[in-house]
C-alpha cells in the first residue's frame, strides 16, 4: 500500500507542475471553464496566447494524462502481481484517486486558486470578482466525483481482474 501512496503523491506533483507550467499558455476558454462563473464572464475577452504556446500547453497536459493512466495501470499491475483480490485492488485505486482529489481540493482549489490568486495573475481583469472569495465555487462537481470514485474504482479493478 505504501507504493500506492507514493504513486498517488508523484501524480499530485506532476499534476501541479503541469498546471502551473501549462495554464498561462492554454486557451482562456478552456482554463476558465474550471473557474467561478463571474470570473469566466470577466475574462471572456482575454486574448489567446500564440498557437505554438497553446500546443505546448496541451502537450504538457497530455503528458500528465498519460502519466495518470500509467500510474493507475502500474498500481493495478502491481496489485495483480502481489495477489490482490478485487476489493484490495479497488482499495488501491481508491487510495490513488482520493489522495489526488484531496490534493486537488486543498492545494489546487483552496491554496493555488483562492489563497495565492494564481489565476488572477493570468487574468488580471478578474481581480475584483467575487468568485475569488467563494471557496465552495465547485463543490457540486467535487461531490459528484467523490461519490462516483468507488464505482469507477470497482469497474477498474474488475477490468484488471479479467485481464
Amino acid at each position: 500500500m505504501l507504493l500506492t501512496v507514493i504513486v498517488a503523491l508523484v501524480l499530485c506533483v506532476l499534476e501541479i507542475t503541469a498546471l502551473v507550467v501549462a495554464s498561462p499558455m492554454m486557451k482562456p476558454s478552456f482554463l476558465l471553464s474550471f473557474l467561478p462563473e463571474d470570473v469566466r464572464i470577466a475574462a471572456k475577452d482575454h486574448p489567446e496566447p500564440p498557437k505554438s504556446k497553446q500546443i505546448l500547453a496541451y502537450l504538457i497536459f497530455a503528458i500528465f494524462m498519460i502519466a495518470m493512466i500509467g500510474g493507475i495501470i502500474f498500481v493495478g499491475m502491481d496489485g495483480i502481481r502481489s495477489g490482490c483480490g478485487f476489493w484490495k485492488l479497488t482499495l488501491r485505486f481508491m487510495v490513488v484517486l482520493y489522495i489526488n482529489k484531496a490534493f486537488d481540493i486543498l492545494v489546487q482549489d483552496q491554496w493555488l486558486v483562492m489563497t495565492v490568486g494564481f489565476y488572477k495573475k493570468i487574468f488580471p481583469e478578474t481581480a475584483d470578482c467575487e468568485g475569488w472569495k467563494n471557496r465552495g465555487f465547485n463543490n457540486k462537481k467535487q461531490i459528484v466525483r467523490i461519490i462516483a470514485y468507488p464505482f469507477l474504482c470497482m469497474m477498474t479493478a474488475g477490468l484488471f481482474m479479467l485481464h
